[in-house]
Order: structure tokens, then sequence, then C-alpha cells
């Protein structure tokens, strides 16, 4: 009896081992037929997962790499770029291609307006208000080959507003994760204060 439960156990490891391979295959040939915008959905669905799931973003590329060393990609239009960007009021993390899977910011699920203005055409490509992701970013798919300024406005809890700017780039070398903007408090009402408290 006892024998038999033991390679009753053996068989069944052995088919999860199995059937484990086939997934992966499966989700790797599955993954390569998405787009790149829902190439992106699917990682942020695997974020944080506990398959070993890691997909990297670069300038021309969503690559994932599962447990067992398999690849799987889809490429990105050639007149497309993504910047995901984690504004940031205390602390960040330096990042140059961006991993869905696993990158996190500060801010999440805050809300706040940004634009982006085209540095050559000097045209307003973006001027919305923006919600941060369960993962502290906010992805953009914006043109490629372009210098973009992006500018954050952010008010936090205590009703301080907070400002980020910067000039990002969207080249064949450029970033796809922007982890440098620091949302730093304006001196508006600091200044109002302090004039105030001369008057007393």
């Amino acid at each position: 009896m006892f024998k038999k439960l033991v390679i009753t156990s053996l068989m069944v490891v052995g088919l999860n081992a199995c059937s484990q391979g086939s997934d992966i295959e499966e989700q790797a040939a599955s993954f390569s037929q998405l787009n790149h915008k829902q190439a992106l959905l699917q990682a942020h669905q695997w974020y944080k997962n506990e398959q070993d799931i890691l997909v990297r973003v670069y300038p021309d590329k969503v690559a994932a790499t599962f447990s067992d060393g398999t690849e799987s990609h889809v490429a990105i239009p050639e007149d497309q770029f993504l910047l995901s960007i984690a504004p940031w009021v205390n602390f960040s993390h330096p990042c140059g291609n961006h991993v869905p899977t696993s990158c996190t910011g500060e801010l999440i699920n805050q809300k706040m307006h940004m634009s982006a203005i085209d540095i050559e055409t000097g045209k307003k490509i973006l001027n919305q208000m923006v919600t941060t992701q369960h993962d502290g970013f906010i992805d953009f798919w914006v043109p490629r080959n372009r210098q973009l300024k992006f500018t954050f406005h952010y008010s936090d809890a205590n009703g301080v507003h907070h400002e980020a700017k910067e000039l990002l780039t969207t080249f064949d070398d450029s970033r796809t994760c922007i982890t440098t903007m620091q949302l730093v408090a304006m001196n508006t009402s600091d200044t109002q204060m302090n004039h105030h408290s001369q008057h007393h």
C-alpha cells in the first residue's frame, strides 16, 4: 500500500512538471502573438507573479523571460515609444529599461496633472489628469525620435503642491523607465506664510 502511494505521488509530480513545461511554451507562444500594447497589459497582469516571469520593455520590443529561460518578445512599432514614468516625492530607484513585472514607484493610485511638449514643434502632445497605476508608474505611448518636456503637478494629502519637470527623449538609446522625476514642493504657500509672519 505504501509503495503504491509513493509511486502515485511520483507520477503526479512528474505530470505537474510536464504540465508546467507545456504551460510555459503556451504562455510564450501566446505572448508573442500579442501587439505591443497588449504585451504591456499582460506584463501588468504578471506584476510580482510567483511564476518568475520577467518582462522588460526596451525601446524596440517588449520581452518576456520565463522561469525555465524561455524567451518571447513583441516588437514595438518604429514610430512609437514607451515612457513609463514614476513621479516621486521621497524615494525612487535607478532604472533604464522598465520592468513592469517588478518595478515599483512611491506614489500608488495618486492623481496628478501632466503635460508633454514636443521641443521641436512646440506642440503640446499631452495635457491631462492621470492616476498612477498599481505599481506607481504611468505608461505613455508617445512618438519615437522626439525630445519631450514632461511636467507633473501633484498635491499631497496635506495640500502641498509639488512639481516635476524633465526633458525626456525617445531615441533608440533612450530610457523606457523614468524614475528621475522628483516632485518638489512649490514655494508659493511658503512665501505667503513667511510674508504674513513678517507683518506680525
